[in-house]
């Protein structure tokens, strides 16, 4: 037996249907975790349910006590990171964003993201999905790195939960597009690099492939851009 209708709700009600750990959005991609797994005595209550993304979820779950790489997630941390995510979600909606100092700081994350992510630059380039279409400037690929890094940092986050979670999808589309990049690019030449062209002819499969990668994730990352811009400019800039 698993959580019960109630404790499902609420839990989903207070998370946003947002991953407690990387705040992105989820909508049904999501997975209700035992904070104190039931082997061990948990019980499905509210108190032990953790709203996570599937991604966040199999982190949480693949530590291996007996081959520890890395630092396990402990069951106060993670009830930590789903009450200040509660929290957050909760006072968002209570929030008046008109008020001065709640606006004025997620109007300085808002140009700070802007200013990294250069709508005529950067996000140009993702938008018509210029990795695809030749060698392209190293710049590109730093700038992104950049913007991930930044999204470490804990001052780099909106006040608005809507927005937040909004950002963090859009973090998330990035670090895919980060990982392609990686993958599928190599220099091309002084300053530049790009998916190799003798894949088209040696490894055709490949080289489609890793078009279509691109195709996906630059159209998912601008649509996640455009969304987060959108609804910032309607929240901070309405009066």
């Amino acid at each position: 037996m698993g959580f019960s209708k109630k404790v499902t709700e609420d839990a989903l009600v207070l998370s946003g249907r947002c991953c407690c750990l990387c705040h992105k959005f989820c909508g049904t991609k999501m997975e209700l975790h035992h904070i104190k797994q039931k082997k061990d005595g948990g019980e499905d209550t509210l108190n032990n349910c953790l709203p996570l993304c599937f991604d966040c979820h199999a982190d949480v779950m693949q530590y291996n006590p007996n081959h520890p790489k890395g630092k396990r997630y402990t069951l106060a941390e993670l009830m930590r990171h789903r009450d200040e995510w509660y929290k957050k979600i909760k006072s968002s909606q209570g929030i008046d964003l008109s008020a001065k100092n709640y606006t004025d700081i997620d109007k300085e994350t808002y140009g700070k993201l802007i200013t990294l992510l250069e709508p005529k630059g950067i996000m140009f380039f993702i938008k018509r999905n210029g990795f695809v279409l030749g060698s392209f400037s190293d710049s590109i690929f730093r700038k992104l790195a950049i913007f991930l890094k930044e999204c470490e940092l804990p001052n780099f986050e909106f006040i608005d939960s809507d927005l937040e979670s909004l950002k963090s999808n859009l973090t998330d589309s990035l670090v895919k597009l980060d990982t392609l990049i990686r993958k599928n690019t190599f220099p091309a030449g002084p300053d530049s690099q790009s998916i190799p062209r003798e894949w088209e002819e040696e490894q055709p499969e490949r080289y489609e492939r890793a078009i279509n990668e691109f195709e996906e994730i630059t159209t998912e990352a601008y649509s996640s851009y455009e969304n987060l811009i959108k609804l910032a400019r309607r929240k901070l800039f309405k009066n």
